[in-house]
């Protein structure tokens, strides 16, 4: 029976950690189009190709919009989920 129990408790504890793994992926869910260039599910650093940055943010997440390449220099300001924002000095875009 101690068998039985045991197998049974380390078998929820690795559905628990398969299920808490799955919800935190690395990725956001949607698109960023940067300039006309679409990234699907985006994760990380972009640079933006031409200027102005024009951010269009179909993800499920909060862009932050940087002031140098590289995800570098001072933030220019963040576009939010559904939204669209315009960034003259914009040169790169973080994606958590």
């Amino acid at each position: 029976m101690k068998r039985v129990l045991h197998a049974a408790g380390v078998a929820l504890t690795a559905a628990a950690l398969c299920l808490t793994t799955a919800t935190s992926a690395g990725a956001a869910a949607g698109a960023i189009i940067l300039n006309g260039q679409a990234i699907q599910d985006p994760s990380g650093c972009y640079n933006v190709p031409g200027w102005p940055a024009v951010v269009d943010n179909q993800t499920d997440q909060v862009v932050t919009v940087l002031g140098n390449d590289d995800c570098t220099g001072p933030v220019n300001g963040t576009v939010g989920p559904g939204e669209m924002g315009t960034f003259p000095f914009g040169a790169s875009v973080f994606v958590p």
